[in-house]
């Protein structure tokens, strides 16, 4: 059970909700300038600002769409028929949109307008990409949505013997009346087809949901080695940053199926002035069927710090037969990180009651 909460949990949950991570950062300083009871005035004023970040995604010009296009009904529960219907009207007129797994942009170049009188959609223009205009709720005339495909390349790539066709370069762009509530950019996707698998080498992505921008990028620096770079910015509230960086045993990509695949993995996250550096063992700790808590801790760690300086670790314990993590502050003293992340699904909760019932 230990295993399974350990290498669940290693993905991100939020800030310090990282399952067990550890490693040195030379930039970090054991210079003591801060006492420990500041060390935790900082941790919980960072995690306060990023609650007060999804507070502004919340109150952004995209959440507001979605709540007008998809909630904008008598009960404000989620409905995205209106949507479906624009759809497959679409697709009724003018052929599938994808046909054998690859979307068919070439055969749809041009500007569209989706009338909600008739039903029906009119090709009301040419162009390099796939424009589609449409009311954004039902029995609406004013025509004040508008979707834009540019840009558009895929390539052919192969899973589980099955061919799909993904994009390699897209530019999305999602108006209303006029103004951008979200974007998409992809480009710099590569795969590796040595094997029956394509593994993805390469990709850069771009998201402008407003009023977030956040950037993706996935890179492979040799044959069993990959970065993972996430970031994200505001005009409000500190820069958010993940950088993952994961090794493999080995290079088959095609037989990756567990965490017996991997080697190791080392991660960042920054918010603001807050960091989190952390590694794991994964060779190690699988190799181990039922890992006592001192085993975890010798294979993954976090170190905390704050403006270059150390805060602390995070170390795992198994308190009335439940795995939970702690942080060990400069001074000995320890306390469990759900005194700062405790009430992360009830504030989520909060900040997006307009979407959860």
């Amino acid at each position: 059970m230990k295993k399974i909460i350990l290498f669940t949990g290693i993905g991100l949950a939020a800030i310090l909700g990282i399952q067990a991570c550890g490693s040195s950062d030379d930039s970090i300083t054991e210079n003591r300038t801060t006492t420990v009871a500041q060390d935790k005035e900082n941790i919980k004023k960072t995690i306060n600002g990023f609650y007060d970040k999804l507070n502004v995604l919340d109150d952004g010009d995209l959440s507001k769409y979605i709540l007008y296009t998809m909630f904008n009904n008598t009960a404000q529960e989620y409905d995205d028929s209106h949507l479906n219907n624009v759809i497959e009207s679409f697709e009724n007129q003018y052929g599938e949109v994808l046909i054998n797994n690859k979307l068919q942009f070439a055969t749809k170049l041009g500007e569209y307008t989706f009338n909600n009188a008739t039903g029906q959609w009119a090709k009301t223009g040419n162009s390099t990409g796939v424009v589609l205009k449409f009311p954004s709720v039902k029995n609406q005339a004013a025509v004040d949505g508008e979707l834009t495909l540019t840009s558009y390349t895929d390539v052919q790539t192969s899973y589980n013997s099955e061919t799909i066709w993904l994009p390699k370069t897209f530019d999305l762009t999602l108006k209303k009346s006029n103004n951008t509530v979200f974007s998409m950019n992809l480009s710099n996707v590569t795969f590796d087809n040595s094997t029956n698998f394509s593994m993805p080498i390469s990709a850069n992505i771009k998201i402008f949901a407003s009023p977030w921008t956040q950037t993706i990028t996935w890179q492979r620096n040799s044959s069993k080695e990959f970065q993972f770079k996430y970031n994200a910015t505001t005009p409000q509230g500190a820069n958010s940053e993940v950088i993952a960086n994961v090794t493999l045993k080995h290079a088959d990509y095609a037989n990756i199926s567990s965490k017996d695949d991997f080697k190791a993995i080392t991660a960042s996250v920054t918010e603001g002035n807050l960091k989190i550096n952390c590694s794991m063992n994964v060779e190690a700790l699988a190799a181990i069927n039922d890992p006592t808590d001192s085993q975890i801790n010798a294979n993954s760690k976090a170190v905390v710090s704050y403006s270059g300086q150390k805060v602390g670790e995070i170390i795992y314990k198994t308190v009335n037969g439940k795995g939970e993590f702690f942080i060990v502050y400069a001074d000995g003293t320890t306390e469990n990180t759900d005194v700062y992340i405790g009430d992360f699904e009830q504030k989520i909760k909060a900040i997006f009651a307009n979407y959860i019932k």
